[in-house]
Formats: C-alpha cells, structure tokens, sequence
C-alpha cells in the first residue's frame, strides 16, 4: 500500500541517502554558524569536521524551527501527486517544529480535503528519531496501512531509550541543561553528564561519569539493563566527529554480546549545535524509556 509518502527532518541524523532508499524524504532544519544560514543538506555544503573542530574551539551556532510556510511547500507537491503523507518528526518538546508541521497540516487539510496529512510526534530526538522512521518504512514495504503503522509507531516511541554522554559542557549550559558552576567544574574535574530522553520528551541528566571511557562504559550498562533481548536488537549511534570513541563503544556494546547490528553515523548540524562536539548518543529499542531507568 504505497499510496503515502513517509517524510521526516534532519533532527534524525540519518544520512539523507540512507533513508531515500527507503523511500523516505526529508526536510532540513536551519543552522546559524559564522554568520550565515545554513539548511542541513547532509553535508554537502559545510564539512563535518571542519564544523565540529569549529565546535570545539568555541564555536556556538544558534538553531531555528522549521517554518509552516516550509513545511507547507515541503507537503503539497506529494499532495499534488494524489499521495497522503505521514510526517515523523522530532520531539515537540525540544522544538518549536512539530507545532509548525501542524499548523502546515491544518492549512492543507483546507486545500486539499480529499488528502490525508498525518503526523508523528516521536518523543525522540537524534537517530531516536530514525529508529522509529525506518521501522515505519519497513511497515510499508510489508504492505502496511498508514493507519497501522501510526498505532505501531505510537506504541513504539516509548520503547525507544536514547541514553548519550557529551565532551563539552558548555553547549549544555547555554541551553540550560547545566549550571555555569557545574560547567566549569566538570570540565576542571573531567566530568562526563549521562543523559537520556525522558517519555515527555525532553532531556535529563541522570549520572555523572569521570572521564571519558567511564562514560563510555556507563552507556553500555544502560544497554544491557535497557534490552529486552539482547543480541537482537538494533543499535544506532550518533556521534560529534569522534569515531575513534564509537569505535571503543561499539567494541564494547560487542563483547558483551549486546547486539551485533551496530550502525554509527555523524550527528548533524543542528542537534550538533546543542551539544558540541565528541556527544556520542547511542539509541535502541528495549524496554520503556522509564524501566530502563528504575532502580530495581
């Protein structure tokens, strides 16, 4: 049943030639850095290392929403084409676009009420994202209604656990997630914050680790305590330009036997922008966001 177009944004992090071939199409989210404006276009008009080397000497890129107009441009012509589309899209609790891909929505339910426009507030963020875009496009090819696949998707979100540690507390504490006071002490002491994606949503800090290959070995833990079963489950990592790290954990993640379908891929400008450089956020499908988090 291919009378819809899955569609997503670059929030995903997934390689834009990754997710055509399955059919998806993507919208990109725009990026201030040095001045000038920049629509993510996986790469091709920035360099990934010279943008996170940038990132580490001090760089601070600023982010902004995708716009209704842009989304609504970004719809129609699929609508033009006599397809329905199904728009998964990044946390609406971390982004104003999501509330944009609505209003969008709205707007052409009007113009085109013979049309569908259905959209999929993932809770995720990152490769999260993708987790969840790529199971939607597999539901597809299998012959899956849209309708199937939203009730599937919206049964999924939870189950999708990002757990991440970044290098450079700076980026977090322009964003608010940690005091200048813990910045600068985490960075004197080399402290690495452990953070995951909470079910409304949004980002929270739940660890400390000191230094960087502890951090490394406490994302693998919460794998292990996270899977449901391990060694089948897919596991996707995005990183800030560090693959010597991804290397570390993905060796890691394998002699503990956690999984052994591991895909890695550089984070993108904007979600880049909010954590600096050397984040490594690792996602996977397991138990509910908040088990894999308890105490028991």
């Amino acid at each position: 049943m291919m009378n819809f177009k899955i569609l997503t944004d670059s929030g995903c992090d997934m390689p834009f030639e990754k997710l055509h071939e399955q059919g998806v199409d993507v919208i990109g989210m725009a990026v201030n850095f040095n001045g000038k404006e920049y629509i993510e276009d996986n790469w091709q008009s920035i360099d990934a290392h010279s943008y996170y080397n940038a990132l580490k000497e001090g760089a601070m890129p600023t982010t902004s929403q995708i716009t209704p107009a842009r989304f609504y441009e970004f719809f129609r012509p699929y609508l033009e084409e006599g397809l329905d589309v199904l728009y998964v899209g990044f946390s609406s609790s971390l982004s104003g676009t999501f509330g944009a891909a609505n209003v969008a929505r709205n707007m052409l339910k009007e113009d085109y009420p013979e049309r569908r426009v259905e959209l999929v507030d993932t809770m995720s963020a990152s490769v999260g994202v993708s987790l969840l875009v790529l199971e939607a496009a597999k539901m597809q090819k299998s012959g899956s209604s849209m309708d199937d696949i939203i009730k599937v998707l919206e049964e999924k979100k939870f189950h999708v656990n990002h757990i991440f540690t970044v290098d450079d507390l700076n980026h977090l504490k322009r964003g608010g997630r940690v005091s200048s006071f813990s910045a600068a002490m985490g960075t004197m002491l080399s402290i690495k914050p452990i953070l995951y994606m909470s079910r409304e949503g949004k980002l929270l800090n739940i660890e400390k680790a000191k230094g960087r290959k502890k951090s490394l070995h406490t994302l693998v833990d919460y794998l292990e305590k996270g899977l449901v079963e391990p060694n089948s489950s897919r596991v996707l990592i995005a990183h800030g330009n560090c693959p010597d790290d991804v290397a570390l954990l993905e060796k890691l993640i394998r002699e503990k036997n956690l999984s052994t379908d591991i895909t890695s891929v550089t984070m993108g400008m904007t979600i880049g922008a909010h954590t600096g450089a050397n984040v490594i956020n690792m996602v996977f499908f397991g138990k509910d966001r908040e088990e894999t988090l308890s105490k028991a």
